[in-house]
């Protein structure tokens, strides 16, 4: 055997995994760490976008531009084997329809979407097939400048532009405190 070749075979018995190394899957800890960050941005970046917007034109002005900026901001924040969206129990936008497993989820959140302050969480991992190797969902519970356009008392010119935008729309009725949706984080590598 030639000098090179002993060097390679000699680097690869000293060294194994080099020659077979794969990418180590995430952790649960790491990819429940990950969606929590991707939810704190995607959270932030849509109710500063929607902030400006009431600030530039009112409320209507904010649920035109929700209707168009949330799914962009959603599509950032979406990289590679990440997907970030929202659903709720009582839908505004009919494309955020929840799955069997998120419908279970909001169900049991409907009744404490808040826990010691914080939005309530959940997540699963899973090897079904066909199903998101990760699921997670933050609670989003109503606050008070939510109920301007999700309350009991919504203005008629905002009435008026959520009908125009969203003509089924569930997601009106709400308190303070309330389940208003959560957002969805899944992980498919």
């Amino acid at each position: 055997m030639s000098m090179k070749p002993m060097a390679a075979a000699l680097l690869l018995s000293a060294f194994p995994v080099l020659a077979t190394a794969t990418p180590a899957e995430p952790t649960t800890d790491e990819l429940v760490s990950e969606a929590r960050a991707l939810v704190k941005n995607f959270g932030g970046t849509l109710k500063q976008a929607l902030q400006q917007a009431v600030k530039d034109g009112g409320l209507a002005n904010g649920i035109a531009a929700c209707n168009t900026l949330a799914p962009e901001i959603a599509a950032q924040n979406s990289q590679g084997s990440w997907e970030i969206a929202r659903t709720s129990l009582k839908l505004r936008n009919p494309d955020n329809v929840p799955t069997e497993w998120q419908q279970l989820q909001l169900q049991a959140m409907d009744a404490q979407p808040v826990r010691d302050g914080k939005p309530v969480e959940v997540w699963q991992v899973s090897d079904a097939e066909g199903q998101p190797r990760f699921q997670y969902m933050s609670a989003i519970p109503t606050q008070g400048m939510c109920l301007k356009c999700h309350g009991t008392s919504i203005d008629p010119k905002v009435q008026a532009k959520l009908k125009e935008l969203y003509p089924r729309d569930q997601a009106t009725g709400f308190s303070e405190g309330e389940l208003r949706g959560a957002f969805v984080v899944t992980y498919q590598p």
